[in-house]
């Protein structure tokens, strides 16, 4: 495990140099220095708005098209929103890296998931709300009067011990403990352990997060 920061993460050395992601939203026709707080869609318009009224959470899940540890976690992830949905909960899957590749991130959601809606955040705007720092990792948001609080962002689950080291399948799933605590009334449990993952690349948000 490494000592700091405080959270282990797998070499991007097999990222592909390829477009950052602000440049892709131009190409799009958006101002990236025009998006709202929530990022935008994968085609490039700014989500004003999280979720409809009437929705009790918002669950976020960070991933990348080149991170193997999130792609094993894609099943709980999709097996969650399947289960969810109909309670009240929007579900998102949040591409944080600015070095990916439009193109490979929509290949990505649509082998993995096609119902998933995907979320692109080029300005760190969600990053910096929920305070992700790998992928994957989970953040469950709430409504309030100031918007939207985040109250869960940690390990989705305890299937990986460490970076090397993991289960044959999860023993907990925190994000649906998180879930499940938040549909019925009560305190979010605080989030277990380190997060292992692969390191969210994204320099706009360098200096506000801390150091990687």
């Amino acid at each position: 495990m490494l000592a700091e920061p405080q959270f282990a993460v797998l070499s991007r050395n097999s990222r592909r140099a390829g477009w950052r992601l602000a440049a892709a939203m131009l190409l799009l026709g958006v101002s990236t220095a025009a998006l709202s707080q929530f990022g935008a869609t994968a085609n490039g318009k700014p989500l004003t708005t999280l979720a409809p009224p009437g929705t009790r959470a918002v669950a976020l899940f960070f991933v990348a098209s080149d991170c193997p540890i999130s792609d094993r976690t894609f099943p709980e992830m999709k097996r969650l929103r399947e289960e969810f949905a109909a309670r009240g909960v929007k579900f998102y899957f949040v591409y944080p890296n600015s070095t990916e590749h439009l193109d490979d991130i929509t290949t990505h959601q649509r082998a993995f998931d096609p119902s998933g809606e995907i979320l692109l955040d080029p300005n760190g705007d969600l990053i910096r709300l929920t305070h992700a720092r790998v992928t994957p990792e989970a953040a469950i948001l709430t409504p309030s009067k100031a918007g939207w609080q985040s109250i869960y962002t940690g390990r989705f689950d305890d299937r990986y011990i460490h970076l090397g080291l993991e289960r044959p399948r999860p023993t907990h799933i925190f994000a649906e403990e998180a879930l499940s605590a938040v549909l019925t009334g009560k305190a979010a449990p605080k989030p277990t352990g380190t997060p292992v993952g692969c390191s969210i690349v994204n320099p706009a948000t360098t200096g506000s997060m801390g150091s990687h």
